[in-house]
């Protein structure tokens, strides 16, 4: 069962029966192990599987407790809590003050929504999940440069990925992160039919740069990004998976067209933390530089 399938299932199943189920109980008749769909629902969405049941769970009780007389009580066994304190104690950990509180206070509560994915989500049954704003500090990177026709660089670029990883990353001096590969681009003119590609890792500094490699600093940026996760080792993102998903991309990009223009075509880069694949999935994250469109018409 691919991640996409995955995900959309279960995050249903916990709006069906968010009030009384545990954990566990989500997972039945799901062809995945407790441990990976835990590491997958962090993939995707970047909060603990658990974390966010339990959010949900407490958004529901909030219906009862502002809307009923029910004793906090009877709310706290409702949403599968055996012991009333315990509930008390989480909702106060979510909200900041407890149930009897909340119900005296007539302060707005921010819930945590609902998690939604929609077929624009779905590349070759994987999964991508965004856009976020994220603000990246500068940092440099050490690798080999490739100058990649941009109709070929589904294919290219991955290729040039592996020899990079495989052949030359022990060369790089200073990698301040030994597992996690980046893969940037740059286009020098908007009207060639090519980009430089940097297969690279991140180094301290750019000094004592070895033959045949090449430095570059990716400025601070105020930056979009996208997480995909896909039920396959790193090494087979191939040309398909790759031209869905930068398809993917290019489309959730412009929904938000309003809110921001995206500016890849200064640079954009891909980051892959290779100890994260746990035999099962691989995770890749994708940033690009925005402009946040202030004042809407």
């Amino acid at each position: 069962m691919q991640p996409y399938n995955i995900l959309s299932e279960l995050l249903s199943r916990i709006e069906e029966s968010v009030s009384g189920t545990s954990e566990t109980d989500y997972l039945n008749d799901l062809p995945i192990s407790i441990v990976h769909l835990r590491r997958l629902f962090k993939f995707a969405f970047g909060v603990p599987l658990q974390s966010y049941i339990r959010s949900r769970k407490l958004a529901f009780s909030l219906e009862d407790l502002m809307q009923t007389e029910k004793r906090v009580l009877d709310i706290a066994i409702d949403c599968g809590y055996e012991h009333e304190q315990t509930y008390i104690r989480a909702f106060k950990r979510e909200y900041g003050i407890t149930p009897g509180e909340c119900r005296e206070s007539g302060k707005n509560i921010h819930v945590t929504a609902p998690i939604h994915l929609f077929p624009k989500n779905d590349v070759c049954g994987n999964l991508i999940y965004g856009p976020e704003m994220v603000m990246i500090p500068s940092f440099h990177v050490m690798g080999r440069m490739y100058q990649i026709e941009i109709a070929e660089s589904p294919t290219e670029a991955p290729e040039a990925a592996k020899q990079f990883w495989w052949g030359k990353r022990h060369e790089v001096p200073n990698p301040i992160e030994p597992n996690i590969y980046y893969g940037l681009t740059r286009t020098p003119d908007p009207s060639l039919s090519w980009t430089y590609y940097l297969p690279s890792m991140r180094v301290t500094d750019l000094n004592n740069i070895p033959d045949g490699f090449v430095g570059d600093t990716v400025p601070a940026s105020l930056c979009v990004s996208f997480r995909y996760v896909g039920n396959h080792h790193y090494e087979e993102i191939n040309q398909l998976r790759a031209e869905a998903l930068y398809a993917a991309i290019d489309r959730l990009a412009k929904e938000h067209n309003g809110k921001f223009n995206l500016l890849d075509g200064e640079f954009f880069f891909e980051k892959v933390d290779l100890d994260a694949y746990d035999g099962e999935y691989c995770q890749m994250e994708w940033f690009a530089p925005i402009r946040v469109n202030r004042f809407l018409k």
